[in-house]
């Protein structure tokens, strides 16, 4: 009874997709195809753990990658590099001049890795493991560049001088720095700090003594008590060059205030003559995918461009006469391109001028140029400056010029659709040495295709070291579940907990369609298919365990989603998930779990599963692991110590890296003894 359920979810296609499949597959033009490295120099895990990073990953609102000099010449990079044999990352800062070749200047050496702190689910602050963004901040008079920077436990305030003569720090909190701001004088820094209460510190030692009640504070999955801070944050300043810290003044801290508010707000450029652009939200929306470019003269009067091209731009400027404004958005085939448009108030339609399969980030103007940190499906991350009216860009500053020295698996960009006729796009990557007409053990990793095709999320599965070590790769972007038709998702069932199976079958429709085009091709080998994932990666292939019999074995860094996840992620979260769909621990026998659950499923299970998760979030993954191995299912789960939902430490990525080479050398080719896999001892 249970099985046609989701079958039928599936079907709420109207019938002229049903036939959809492979046969609707369609790859990229010929141009978008990255030629193979002829490099003799193989990429091994190592190599790929080694290569030097600057900026976040995934920048937030208001977060820089590139931070420029007032006259624009020349921009500040944070950059680090990992070494897994000391476990610690080597970390930089590098000036580049923007309008000469020449080499870039360090200006700060040491410090450690600096942890990102977000608001997870149910309102706790969690670390997901990412790198946080680094504040850098240049002086008006372009002889310092400010930064933060942790050592020996805290984060301060540093300064460096532009020059590479001199770095020392400016703040001495023991509490550590979270943002900071150089006024306009130069004169004054104004911070934020922490301070322990010792109000709520007393409040929480006092209830400890009568034992914690539980409650939305709790989250089992990460922690035995409350989490609940004692630390407040208060506004500090310096006159500079005293470096005495002080209370701020009020106008200080409301300066501070309203940095940190424009920080975070949605792009927004200002012409000469004191028109903003920004995108325009309509009421009941969310976002800037439902924004459309607007202009607001000084009277206040508003002009928006109502044209499709104009929705969800990422970057605003205007142009050098300031009448016009330009932007960047998502392009084409699934959003998988970028794409520069230019609009004059008043006309209803954008010109596009540039469009590229690159991924572009924090894009700043340079008159009438950009500059851009770009990443390319075999390039790290590196800053171009890029002119939109002719498409040249050059590089100007890359930390991994000798990464083409690697063999590296040809790229092949393509686009095919689900079987609820969802765009999907992902990449190809060849094994290096592709012999046409041979069959390849294919892994497909998830779940994001943009820009350097590393790890996928969470960077633990090796895309390159795979395709150096005979293996087909196919990188998959996940399709947008807002792209779902409305018949198929909020019309149909009244339980949500339907429509998370809709979006689940959606996303594996979209890796099993690729799939059988690859195998129809000749490229991969049906019987040696693997899959990876984590987080929304691992959830698809938990469920692609149960609902699949295509792959042959899975990897997974996080794991698992079962019926009793109440009891592990905390009330404040539960409630979170079940607004989201997921069923609540009264409904543990609910339809849903009969196509999700490890548990219930475990004697289904047939693809040997590897699990590799954080002390942070092993717990989730205990039952399913005891179940499997009740069912006698080949499963093998291993714990990372000081670890997040993304593992940070090299020598933890490292040990993923090679953990995954030989888990699918063993199940997919029968490479290894299998000793590692056999025993729990």
């Amino acid at each position: 009874m249970r099985r046609p359920l989701l079958e039928g979810a599936a079907m709420l296609a109207a019938s002229s997709l049903a036939t959809w499949g492979a046969f609707m597959w369609c790859s990229a033009a010929a141009g978008s195809t990255v030629p193979a490295n002829a490099s003799e120099v193989r990429l091994t895990p190592s190599d790929l753990v080694r290569i030097s990073d600057f900026g976040p990953v995934f920048p937030g609102a208001g977060e820089r990658i590139i931070n420029l000099s007032p006259d624009r010449r020349m921009a500040a990079v944070q950059v680090r590099t990992a070494d897994p044999s000391s476990n610690r990352y080597l970390i930089r800062i590098d000036v580049v001049d923007l309008t000469s070749r020449g080499p870039s200047r360090t200006i700060d050496e040491g410090g450690d890795f600096t942890l990102q702190f977000v608001s997870g689910i149910g309102g706790a602050e969690v670390s997901t493991g990412y790198a946080a963004a680094t504040p850098i901040t240049w002086s008006r008079d372009g002889r310092w560049v400010y930064f933060l920077k942790r050592s020996a436990g805290t984060t301060q305030v540093w300064r460096a001088a532009a020059t590479g003569e001199l770095s020392e720090a400016v703040t001495h909190e023991a509490e550590g720095v979270d943002d900071f701001l150089l006024l306009a004088d130069d004169r004054r820094l104004v911070y934020s700090s922490r301070q322990r209460d010792p109000v709520l510190e007393d409040a929480l030692g006092a209830e400890a003594l009568r034992g914690f009640r539980f409650d939305s504070r709790f989250i089992p999955l990460i922690d035995d008590g409350p989490q609940e801070s004692v630390i407040k944050r208060v506004t500090k300043a310096i006159d500079m060059p005293t470096d005495h810290p002080r209370e701020a003044t009020a106008d200080e801290e409301r300066e501070f205030v309203r940095h940190v508010q424009i920080a975070s707000a949605g792009p927004v450029a200002i012409s000469k003559s004191g028109r903003s652009a920004f995108v325009s939200v309509p009421d009941g929306q969310h976002g800037l995918n439902g924004g459309k470019v607007a202009v607001r003269r000084e009277s206040g009067e508003e002009q928006v461009c109502n044209s499709a091209d104009c929705a969800g731009a990422l970057a605003i400027w205007w142009t050098k006469d300031g009448n016009r404004v330009r932007f960047i958005r998502r392009y084409g085939w699934g959003n998988s391109e970028m794409a520069i448009f230019e609009w004059k108030p008043g006309r209803s339609e954008p010109e596009r001028l540039y469009v590229t399969q690159d991924l572009l980030l924090d894009c700043q103007p340079l008159d009438e140029e950009l500059v851009c940190a770009r990443e390319r499906s075999a390039d790290p991350r590196h800053i171009v400056v890029l002119n939109p009216d002719t498409g040249r860009a050059r590089v100007v500053y890359d930390p991994n010029q000798g990464f083409h020295r690697f063999s590296l698996g040809r790229i092949e960009r393509l686009h095919w659709r689900n079987e609820f006729g969802i765009e999907t796009f992902g990449d190809l990557v060849y094994p290096v040495g592709y012999v046409r007409g041979r069959a390849y053990p294919l892994i497909v990793v998830q779940y994001i295709s943009r820009g350097f095709l590393r790890g996928g999320v969470g960077d633990e599965f090796p895309i390159q070291a795979f395709a150096n070590n005979g293996y087909a790769i196919l990188s998959v972007q996940r399709p947008d579940a807002s792209l779902l038709q409305r018949e198929f998702i909020g019309r149909t069932h009244d339980d949500k907990s339907i429509e998370k199976l809709i979006d689940r079958r959606s996303v594996l429709s979209s890796i099993e369609t690729a799939v059988r085009s690859l195998i129809d091709r000749g490229i991969a080998n049906p019987l040696q298919i693997g899959i990876t994932g984590l987080s929304d990666g691992s959830s698809t292939v938990q469920f692609a365990l149960i609902n699949s019999s295509m792959f042959r074995a899975a990897s997974v860094s996080g794991c698992c989603w079962d019926p009793y996840q109440d009891a592990l992620v905390g009330p404040g979260a539960a409630e979170a998930y079940h607004e989201s769909g997921w069923p609540e621990l009264i409904n543990y026998d609910s339809d849903f779990w009969s196509h999700m659950s490890l548990i219930e499923n475990a004697r289904r299970v047939s693809a040997p599963l590897l699990i590799q998760q954080s002390d942070d979030e092993f717990r989730g993954a205990i039952a399913s692991y005891i179940a499997l191995k009740q069912a006698n299912r080949s499963v093998a789960l291993y714990v990372f110590p000081n670890e997040h939902h993304v593992k940070w430490q090299p020598a933890h990525r490292l040990a993923a890296y090679e953990r995954n080479l030989r888990w699918f050398d063993f199940w997919l080719r029968g490479l290894g003894d299998g000793h590692e896999w056999r025993s729990d001892n």
